[in-house]
């Protein structure tokens, strides 16, 4: 008689148990980032690659290798959205990434009793992101280049879930991003305007 009382306590626990445990939400889905909004920038010019100078260490405090969208490979949509030629002249165009990191460094928490009551930051991302841009003739001479760069910042606090970390990071590099695309066009228009249009 004892055994089918143990089995329906055992059962009770057991549904009890997985009443409080909720599964966590699903992770988020980001849209692609991309830089077809601001238009193409035409270069007199026949070809046009993506030279990616940027290793990451795969070792801490570098995370970018782990992420869904990585600053180089943004770096390289960018290229493929902005970058038209219009092959009126054998120049080549070269867009290098130089920098293309994400860090995460821990913040220490509040200490004592006081910690306990505090939501403090405990992570940091850094995102880096910088890119050149050269035109070099039939011979591969360079002609002119430009340059920008951008980093941004921003913390997460202890209390915050997995999907807040994903948009924080995503957002940093979405703005570092917006920054840089800005600041080449700028660049290229000042530094390279024999060869855009």
């Amino acid at each position: 008689m004892r055994f089918p009382k143990a089995a329906a306590l055992a059962v009770v626990f057991l549904t009890a148990l997985a009443a409080c445990t909720t599964p966590p939400p699903p992770r988020l889905n980001l849209p692609e980032i991309g830089f077809a909004q601001s238009g193409p920038l035409i270069f007199a010019a026949g070809s046009v690659e993506t030279v990616n100078e940027f290793r990451s260490s795969f070792a801490s405090p570098y995370i970018e290798h782990m992420l869904p969208q990585p600053p180089a490979r943004v770096a390289e949509r960018w290229a493929r959205d902005r970058v038209q030629l219009d092959n009126s002249q054998p120049n080549s165009v070269r867009v290098v990434i130089k920098d293309a990191s994400v860090i995460e460094q821990d913040i220490a928490k509040t200490p004592g009793l006081r910690g306990q009551f505090t939501n403090d930051q405990v992570s940091r991302f850094e995102v880096s992101l910088g890119l050149v841009v050269e035109v070099r003739d039939a011979r591969g001479f360079k002609l002119g280049e430009a340059s920008a760069s951008a980093k941004r910042s921003g913390t997460l606090a202890e209390k915050a879930t997995l999907n807040d970390r994903d948009m924080l990071i995503y957002n940093l590099i979405k703005d570092a991003s917006a920054d840089v695309d800005r600041g080449l066009e700028q660049s290229i228009r000042q530094y390279l305007p024999l060869y855009v249009r």
